[in-house]
């Protein structure tokens, strides 16, 4: 291993070599602790004692990730009907069915719903069967598992690419919004990102001399969040298996090895993944089946009407921006972070560098192939037309350690260029370095907040509706009314129309409650209640099985093609409760008469309780975006038309502020007595006009 070692050299001259040389690129993780340690002792590069660090990066990591998983919405339909429904089946009997599920097509693996389901049963029995518990409480497991993987990243960083690099890292990715979004979403994208994030906590490493270690690990946890979750993930591997095929070094330069070690760690991790994985899916679907290959096929190879693009297409740019909405100006550092290594290779060389026998070019390359995944993985997707904002997911710590590296590059520019102006390395020259470092983090930080801000305040309506129906409207209605509440017998019927999609599932609807859609202007296919198996106990009480056969029975009304299925709909007149969106902006012309304004139906229905939710469509596109209050706009606003005309003269700037709101409310019908209070004034009249009508009439012809 000596030939692995950096060589002996003294420590630098001076502060400026030290500035230049502050991200050490190992060959071997024996050297790689060797540059660390001389590059602590260095006056500008910072010191990370890894226990002491990795304890923090953990604790911000972890309460910045409860707090997402406590206070963010379901922003995806895909997540409620795909994964939380049927985890609550599993757990208790009874949810709702997509077509995925269906024996016949079988695209959803069933392993990865048991692992969630046996964490909310542990949850359920903790907290006494209190569904929205057990939901939060699955959700703070999200975001201590990625905790984890977020602290394991930045500590490979920290050991592979530099303590200063490490350090942006850590604030990249507890500043982004989109971290914060993702790291709760139970999403099969969400798993992978996890996957992604230990992976690369060896991926980082350099290609090793003597073991096929880094990329045996590599594969494995790319290759389980591939065929445990989301196959399309193992496009972020790739870069690692070709820098094992093509680096070539000074101490490694057989590439059979390297085939070899590809191969054994693919067929070696296929079995250990994708063998337990079949027995499972085989035990509920009752035949032998593939899912990941299943996946595959329909979204490559489904042929003519099927496929992802039918579920709808996007621009070539949705994905940018996209990005630049959930990391502002960190996406963009993200994109020229390879083109800012080129620059700096030309202008400051010196600023990456590794002290192995492989030569100066090594640290380049070695960092090109860190950078290069979000690239491929942002390519692949955009030439996709069906495009979606969880399929980034996966490369979003990605985009945090490109913007890590490209923050660290622009702060070597900076160096430089104060070099050129002979500012001697001082005081003032390091805190101008450090003010640029945290003017960038500080910035893009604000945007974020106020992003994820936006999103609370603008569109959580729907799941603050949901708990007050649960844990008040329900209990209150059944103590007043001495309701006799059965879920198979006799349920009370919660129907939504137009608001399907916004439905937080089962998890939200207390004991006795049944979810019915209502006739609206979607036309695609809906989901429906799986098969339930039912029997009778000792005291003459109907309830669940715990056999899950609507796993492996087959329901009709299913298809692949999202062509709607009219089995689906409820009568609205059975309806006990509804929950509708009153948008305030008039109807156009194109809009049929399915989406009723229930809300203004005060003849037949009350309003239980009603909260403010964004009309995003007459909104300002900026104000909807990023939330900040009325006061800040309005000298926000102020500001700007200070500015040339020609920069403010747009429909964007001039509405600045401005937000239109409509109605998400949960309405109960009203009994009879209720109805008749409030229809005397309207039918009573009625009925005397026609009775006198008819006894005038008859009296005329006597």
């Amino acid at each position: 291993m000596e030939e692995n070692l950096p060589r002996k050299r003294r420590g630098p001259s001076s502060p400026k070599e030290t500035e230049k040389t502050g991200t050490p690129l190992p060959e071997s993780s024996s050297s790689s602790r060797v540059i660390i340690k001389a590059s602590a002792r260095r006056l500008t590069t910072p010191c990370c004692p890894p226990g002491k660090t990795a304890f923090s990066a953990f604790s911000a990591f972890l309460f910045v990730r409860i707090t997402a998983a406590l206070l963010s919405n379901i922003a995806d339909c895909d997540e409620v009907f795909n994964y939380w429904e049927p985890t609550h089946y599993l757990q208790y009997g009874y949810g709702m069915q997509t077509w995925e599920y269906s024996p016949i097509y079988a695209i959803r693996s069933w392993a990865y719903i048991r692992l969630h389901a046996i964490v909310g049963n542990v949850f359920s029995s903790l907290f006494n069967h209190d569904k929205i518990k057990v939901f939060y409480a699955i959700r703070v497991i999200f975001a201590v598992i990625c905790s984890i993987c977020e602290m394991l990243f930045y500590l490979s960083a920290v050991k592979n690419l530099g303590p200063r690099v490490g350090r942006y890292l850590i604030f990249t990715m507890l500043i982004s919004a989109g971290m914060w979004n993702a790291s709760a979403a139970y999403l099969p994208s969400t798993f992978a990102m996890y996957t992604t994030m230990i992976a690369f906590f060896y991926a980082l490493n350099p290609v090793s001399t003597t073991s096929g270690r880094r990329i045996y690990l590599t594969i494995f946890w790319v290759g389980l969040g591939s065929l445990l979750a989301w196959p399309f993930s193992a496009a972020a591997g790739i870069p690692a298996a070709i820098e094992e095929l093509v680096l070539r070094t000074a101490a490694l330069r057989n590439r059979f090895e390297r085939i070899k070690r590809l191969i054994i760690g693919f067929i070696v991790s296929t079995c250990m993944i994708l063998i337990p994985l079949v027995i499972v899916d085989y035990y509920y679907y009752k035949k032998i089946t593939v899912v990941p290959l299943n996946i595959v096929i329909y979204n490559v190879f489904g042929g003519k009407d099927r496929g992802p693009d039918i579920y709808g297409t996007e621009p070539w740019n949705f994905y940018v921006i996209n990005g630049f909405l959930n990391f502002n100006f960190l996406f963009i550092m993200a994109l020229i972070s390879i083109p800012g290594l080129i620059l700096t290779s030309v202008i400051d060389p010196g600023r990456i560098s590794s002290k192995s026998t492989a030569g100066p070019i090594y640290a380049y390359l070695y960092l090109i192939f860190r950078l290069l995944p979000f690239y491929l993985w942002l390519f692949i997707f955009i030439i996709q037309p069906h495009k979606e904002e969880r399929f980034l997911f996966v490369a979003y710590p990605l985009i945090c350690l490109n913007s890590a590296v490209a923050i660290f590059l622009i702060r070597g520019w900076f160096d430089r260029l104060m070099s050129f102006r002979h500012m001697h390395i001082t005081n003032a020259r390091r805190y101008c370095m450090k003010s640029l470092t945290a003017a960038i983090i500080i910035f893009c930080g604000a945007i974020s907040l106020a992003r994820v801000s936006a999103l609370y305040v603008h569109y959580s309506a729907p799941m603050t509706i949901f708990k007050h129906f649960y844990y008040e409207e329900i209990p209150s209605q059944i103590a007043a009314r001495q309701l006799q509440v059965d879920l198979i017998n006799n349920p009370i019927n919660l129907c939504i129309g137009k608001e399907w999609y916004r439905f937080p599932s089962h998890y939200f609807l207390p004991d006795g409650v049944r979810l019915r859609f209502l006739k609206s202007d979607f036309n695609g296919q809906l989901p429906k209640y799986f098969m339930e198996k039912t029997y009778i106990d000792f005291d003459n009480k109907t309830k669940f099985s715990t056999e899950r056969e609507g796993t492996w029975l087959v329901q009709e009304g299913f298809n692949d093609r999202n062509l709607g299925e009219m089995d689906r709909y409820f009568n609205v007149t059975q309806c006990d409760y509804i929950i509708d969106l009153e948008l305030n902006y008039s109807r156009s012309a194109l809009d049929n008469n399915n989406e009723q304004k229930y809300i203004t139906q005060t003849d037949q229905w009350s309003e239980v309780i009603c909260k403010p939710f964004l009309d995003a469509e007459n909104s300002n596109r900026i104000t909807r975006a990023l939330y900040l209050p009325p006061i800040v706009w309005q000298k926000l606003k102020r500001f700007i038309s200070y500015l040339p005309l020609r920069l403010t003269d747009s429909e964007t700037i001039k509405t600045l502020g401005n937000l239109k709101w409509g109605d998400y409310c949960l309405l109960r019908r009203k009994d009879e007595t209720e109805m008749i209070s409030i229809k005397e004034w309207k039918v009573i009249p009625k009925l005397r006009f026609y009775f006198e009508h008819w006894y005038l009439k008859i009296s005329s012809n006597i």
